[in-house]
């Protein structure tokens, strides 16, 4: 079953991912300043029928260094 990720990375932008059943992982999008829009296409995408089985995974947002 394939996975679509959407989390954040060290510099507090919001990314997308495609992780396949052999569990290699492709970027789809990046650079997102919040995950809405990435996850509303990961439903999509997940809906579609193109990629059979895939769920969406959503990583909990980070604090950055600079809050407290």
């Amino acid at each position: 079953m394939g996975k679509f990720h959407v989390s954040q990375d060290e510099t507090g932008y919001f990314q997308l991912t495609y992780e396949d059943e052999q569990g290699q992982l492709t970027l789809v999008s990046y650079q997102f300043d919040a995950p809405t829009q990435l996850i509303e296409d990961a439903v999509e995408m997940a809906e579609s029928g193109d990629f059979p089985g895939a769920v969406v995974v959503v990583d909990p947002v980070r604090r950055t260094a600079r809050e407290p």
